[in-house]
């Protein structure tokens, strides 16, 4: 009976390599879903600092065109006062 153990023993898995293996699966898929993860938030920070940037130039564009203008009344103002 004893060789008949023996070979039941030597067909079984190595429970505890099996665990050290699928923990290492996990930890790694841990790690693939945390890198993921960064990289969305970098892509939606990117997409952020990239609208900010817009919406600054889009400001900057309305002031001009309104110092434009402002500088055209005062002209106008000072033509008028001048025909008094």
């Amino acid at each position: 009976m004893n060789p008949k153990n023996n070979d039941k023993s030597s067909e079984q898995p190595n429970l505890g390599a099996t665990l050290d293996f699928l923990g290492s699966v996990v930890v790694t898929l841990g790690f693939l879903i945390g890198t993921i993860g960064e990289g969305i938030t970098l892509q939606e920070n990117l997409e952020e600092e990239q609208s900010e940037k817009k919406s600054k130039s889009n400001q900057k564009l309305q002031l001009s065109q309104i110092e434009k203008k402002l500088d055209y009344v005062i002209n106008e103002l000072e033509a008028l006062k001048r025909k008094r």
